[in-house]
């Protein structure tokens, strides 16, 4: 059966974290404070305009329309075990149960997404959370029914399968399916081994949702107190909002809570990622892959070197983000530099509000480059209600794009919150959908998923147009050290942070294939060595920030965050080219959006214009990253 990765994942395709996504600070207990006389409480969703919602009568008018499609998917998955035994009668076959399949997968890609928008927006809802169990085990059902497919496929002779494929009407838009898995042959199992293998998927996803139960709906954060004296219940949002505080205290209490909530529940969390770990290994075992990093870089083909010349190549060019760091300490004339200072923005003014409306503009602006039906696109986002903007009680947080191929249009999950980091998460999260929606409009079903290693291209690529845009209309010197900020910013938290978070994840995979034990200790001594590495000798190394492990829900889409890096240097150069009046620059770019997953991921980029092969594209990236701190160390002390 077709892989609907975008499914399992798309929930996870979080914004590109800034620094503020892997601090660390000291171990120290909040300051008792006064009672507060009254709490800034969090909007509920009635309280939002309905314009600001998501409209998800886009995909079923009816909640009786999605149990209609349950029940035609319940009902009709056992036509696929009717082909079983019969592929070797010819293509015509073969072509027949794709068909089959294609039907029940679309129908379910609509059920699942819609099941998971509905839980993201209130997650304390039983009714949401039981249908999304419903679509789970029925997803892995479905997995179930189709399990034997692969490998009595593979039973049949490559020669009289290339030729049927050929030959076959109904099989020419499953060509690359074939030829991707006849590279993958010797990784695909007995009839047998798969159907149980297809069997444990309702336990593989389980050590993420208990991480995911625990931050979004056990976890209670306390009250904090804002620079002015206000009082009010620490949410995701509102964490990042109080790191922007010109007052260290404020700042520091913030972390504190935040990861001091982390902190009462991190025994918990080390023995969920531990079964997340094992679950990877075992897979890796089973399919016979020599680590789970190849097994992971061989569902999109990408070498190891690849993912290990990214790691050289970063941890070789630190000294300028280590430079970066020294003189926002000079600059914001801090006697320590901890981690939750690293948010505060070297120029005051960069806290500057943009409200969302404000934002629109600015994007859609910034996008014009690409023509006017791409910025035609991106407008009925807005307006059509494919969006749900703000933070309300129990949503779930962080930012995402996701969708299906038999939905109308993607969607995107913001919490909004008038940040200049939150309008370019609006860009990248729209970067997102509209290469899914490209990719859907102009791709057959076999071919319209694009694969996580170009997932972030797009969105990284937004961001890059919407600073260029922001940057050629700076007005004052100010504006324009605010926006080389932002730059900095952003490779720093989708390279740097990335890589370092890929670093972790190469670490303790390697200790769980040792059979070492995956404890709180190990895993904080691990994370702490990195910390120390990263972010040079300026930085004061606090207790807490030991356990950031304990809440990056990546770390649970196994080697998915170093894509946000590769993607990040990718996008930075197509932007370049596409910025530079090259008319056949867009029209490569658009290719790109246009590509889905109709060849590999590497070849895709490089029709586009970029070779991820190539070292020297990480090493162009780090060298602009020593360019722009040199730029603003100019502006910031003449």
């Amino acid at each position: 059966m077709k892989k609907l990765w975008i499914l399992m994942t798309a929930a996870l395709m979080l914004a590109a974290c800034n620094s503020s996504g892997v601090m660390k600070s000291p171990k120290a207990e909040p300051a008792a404070e006064a009672a507060p006389a009254e709490v800034m409480k969090i909007p509920q969703r009635a309280d939002i305009e309905e314009k600001y919602r998501w409209n998800l009568n886009d995909i079923y008018p009816e909640p009786a329309d999605w149990e209609a499609d349950y029940s035609y998917v319940e009902e009709n998955m056992d036509k696929l075990t009717g082909f079983k035994g019969r592929l070797s009668e010819g293509g015509q076959t073969i072509a027949d149960y794709f068909a089959v399949s294609e039907d029940l997968e679309k129908r379910i890609g609509k059920m699942y997404v819609y099941a998971g928008l509905f839980k993201d927006e209130d997650t304390r809802i039983s009714e949401n959370q039981a249908r999304m169990t419903r679509i789970q085990a029925l997803y892995v059902s479905l997995g179930e029914k189709g399990s034997w497919f692969q490998t009595e496929l593979l039973a049949i002779p490559e020669a009289t399968l290339q030729n049927w494929f050929a030959q076959t009407p109904g099989l020419k838009d499953y060509n690359f399916y074939l030829q991707d898995l006849l590279r993958q042959q010797k990784y695909v199992l007995g009839e047998r081994e798969e159907e149980l293998l297809a069997m444990l998927g309702n336990f593989s996803g389980t050590p993420y949702k208990i991480q995911e139960a625990i931050k979004y709906a056990d976890m209670k954060f306390p009250d904090v107190q804002d620079e002015d004296g206000n009082w009010m219940q620490l949410t995701p949002g509102r964490y990042y909002q109080l790191l922007l505080s010109p007052d260290q205290d404020v700042r520091r209490r913030a972390f504190e809570a935040r990861n001091g909530a982390f902190d009462k529940v991190v025994n918990t969390s080390a023995a969920t990622f531990n079964a997340s770990l094992q679950k990877d290994l075992f897979y890796t075992k089973a399919r016979g892959y020599n680590s789970t990093l190849e097994r992971a870089l061989s569902a999109d083909n990408v070498p190891v070197e690849v993912f290990d010349n990214l790691i050289e190549t970063v941890t070789s060019n630190l000294a300028p983000m280590h430079r970066y760091y020294a003189l926002k300490k000079k600059v914001l004339k801090l006697d320590e530099m901890h981690l939750y200072d690293t948010s505060l923005p070297i120029v005051p003014q960069a806290s500057r509000e943009y409200p969302y409306e404000e934002a629109q503009k600015h994007i859609l602006a910034a996008l014009e480059p690409l023509g006017e039906e791409y910025v035609t696109t991106v407008g009925k986002a807005f307006n059509q209600r494919w969006i749900d903007v703000y933070e309300t009680e129990g949503k779930a947080g962080g930012a995402y794009s996701w969708g299906t191929y038999a939905a109308p249009h993607p969607y995107i999950l913001m919490n909004y919150n008038d940040t200049q980091d939150n309008m370019f998460t609006l860009a990248h999260e729209l970067g997102h959908t509209m290469h899914s929606y490209y990719s859907r409009k102009t791709q057959p079903y076999p071919t319209s998923d694009y694969t996580l290693f170009v997932a972030e291209v797009a969105s990284t690529f937004n961001e890059n147009l919407l600073l260029a845009h922001l940057l050629e209309n700076a007005e004052t010197r100010q504006d324009s050290m605010i926006l080389l900020d932002q730059w900095i910013g952003n490779i720093e938290g989708t390279v740097i942070t990335q890589v370092q978070f890929a670093d972790f994840e190469r670490r303790v995979h390697d200790m769980a294939q040792r059979g070492e034990p995956i404890t709180v200790e190990s895993l904080n001594k691990t994370y702490h060595a990195l910390m120390e590495q990263y972010s040079g000798p300026e930085m004061i190394i606090d207790e807490l920030y030991d356990l950031t492990w304990s809440r990056i829900p990546h770390f649970y889409r196994t080697f998915y965050v170093y894509k946000y890096a590769t993607s990040l240097c990718a996008s930075t150069s197509l932007a370049k080219q596409v910025l530079s009046g090259d008319e056949a620059a867009v029209e490569r770019y658009m290719g790109f959006l246009k590509a889905g997953g109709s060849d590999y991921s590497i070849e895709i980029l490089k029709n586009a214009g970029v070779d991820l092969g190539d070292p020297q594209v990480i090493k162009d990236t780090m060298d602009l990253l020593d360019t722009l701190v040199t730029q603003l160390e100019g502006l910031l002390l003449q």
